[in-house]
């Protein structure tokens, strides 16, 4: 058990240092912001509570705030998906997700992680962004550089999940 929570609490610091060291700094033609942190608040169990979720929540957004400098964008946006997050499981599952005991790749299945992540890693994007540009005339260009970045990050959350759940 403790070696367990040993290598998930070692696997969330190389995740935050890969994304506060390498992937903030790119920005593929200005548009394309990998954020594969959300992972973290994506597949944590759901038995994990919605109060402790959301603290994760605040507390890896800030990690990645000081990063990149960014005030408390990130921290708001991970705040705000862990609070819809219980929302997103009752999408796609019949008990919130408690029959998955996991939430990942391999637990879930290929098509409801994929809806369960596409909609979180869209919503995380579109409240990030709204709140960086925090302009009205902006929303197309808000939700256009959503969709490129959600997509962007939503592939590489799948790879991540591929290399780490394969399944047997």
């Amino acid at each position: 058990m403790k070696n367990s929570l040993l290598n998930e609490i070692i696997g969330i610091i190389g995740l935050v240092l890969l994304q506060g060291l390498v992937l903030n700094n790119v920005a593929l033609f200005g548009y394309l912001n990998p954020y594969i942190y959300l992972v973290v608040i994506l597949t944590l169990p759901p038995q994990f509570g919605n109060i402790r979720l959301m603290f994760v929540g605040f507390f890896l957004g800030f990690t990645i705030d000081i990063f990149e400098n960014s005030g408390a964008l990130h921290a708001s946006a991970t705040t705000f998906l862990a609070f819809i997050r219980p929302s997103l499981l009752r999408l796609v599952a019949t008990q919130g997700g408690e029959e998955f005991g996991r939430l990942n790749l391999s637990t879930m299945g290929t098509s409801k992680f994929l809806i369960y992540s596409a909609f979180g890693v869209i919503f995380h994007h579109i409240w990030l962004f709204t709140l960086e540009t925090f302009k009205f005339l902006e929303l197309p260009q808000v939700f256009f550089r959503s969709l490129l970045s959600g997509a962007f990050s939503l592939t590489l959350i799948l790879l991540l999940q591929l290399l780490l759940y394969r399944r047997n």
